[in-house]
């Protein structure tokens, strides 16, 4: 049990900090390449990612060796594969149909840990997943956006590519090396998936999908805004949310993330003054429901939340 709640306090935590993520994505936007977001952010996180690993692991056994097949195949397919086709999607997508699309990660985390890994769905989270999916897309729609209704900007596909890449990751990685410090698990994946987004940056370039050189920053606030995605997002969002993967298992974690956007609207209601409509307010409401109601049901039944067998 001690275990399970520091997970918890961890993914409340990775929440937090991923409270901002698509608003400072659609900010970073303005001024930068996607592709090259993505190589910046990722090897950007590298070198604090080591000093973490090297303090957390002093004097420990640094675990069992993986083949470095395994190593480039999480880093590269579900790392980048999620970094790409999410920072590509937002752009290209629908701001209400991406919150949708989004909302739905525990189910797509559910199907799938039954796809490829055939692990068992507790059932018990059932009612939990539906109100926290609808909760999560109502606190993520914002009607005075202005974007004059919902329409199909063609990034939504990427976004759900994005979300089922990430679902992968998140379950293999704890399974390929279970006795892995969550630090060494998380720097070899930006170390992996930042070298090959870097080479995607430069191939795209060269062909002239993508922007090279990228822009300098005009102000203080764009680099800022750079480096504290790549703190908080990049560095303690991802070790923490592999902590809490471990600890309760990926539905209950995606579960947990459904926190994110109500995260961004107090974030947005402290800097901008900006005040929630009914329909946000109701979704987060929603969103906790769902999430305390599975827990009740989980530790009623005296039941794992679904991360019996990652490790095996």
């Amino acid at each position: 049990m001690v275990g399970r709640w520091a997970g918890v306090g961890g993914l409340l935590l990775a929440a937090l900090f991923w409270g901002g993520m698509i608003p400072l994505t659609k900010y970073q936007l303005i001024r930068w390449d996607p592709y090259f977001l993505v190589a910046a952010r990722s090897f950007g996180a590298v070198p604090l990612l080591w000093l973490l690993m090297v303090i957390v692991e002093r004097g420990r056994p640094k675990g069992k060796a993986v083949p470095a097949w395994k190593q480039w195949t999480f880093g590269v397919l579900g790392n980048g594969g999620f970094a790409v086709f999410y920072t590509v999607g937002v752009q290209f997508s629908d701001p209400v149909l991406a919150a949708i699309v989004v909302a739905t990660g525990p189910a797509v985390a559910a199907l799938t840990d039954r796809f490829f890994f055939g692990l068992p769905f507790n059932r018990l989270m059932v009612p939990g997943l539906i109100a926290s999916a609808v909760g999560c897309a109502l606190a993520s729609i914002d009607p005075d956006s202005g974007s004059g209704g919902i329409s199909f900007g063609g990034g939504e596909a990427l976004i759900l590519l994005s979300v089922i890449c990430w679902a992968w990751y998140s379950t293999v990685v704890q399974r390929w090396c279970s006795d892995w410090s969550q630090a060494r698990i998380t720097f070899v994946t930006m170390a992996t998936s930042g070298l090959a987004a870097t080479m995607l940056y430069f191939i795209l370039s060269a062909l002239g999908v993508a922007v090279f050189p990228p822009a300098l920053p005009q102000a203080p606030i764009e680099a800022f805004s750079l480096i504290w995605y790549i703190v908080t997002v990049m560095v303690l969002g991802v070790v923490l949310w592999n902590a809490g993967v471990r600890a309760v298992g990926l539905v209950t974690a995606s579960l947990y993330n459904n926190l994110t956007p109500l995260v961004t609207i107090v974030i947005l209601v402290i800097l901008q003054g900006i005040v929630p409509t009914p329909m946000q307010l109701a979704g987060g409401a929603l969103v906790l429901l769902g999430i305390v109601y599975s827990e009740w049901r989980i530790l009623r039944a005296g039941q794992p939340a679904g991360c019996a067998g990652i490790l095996s």
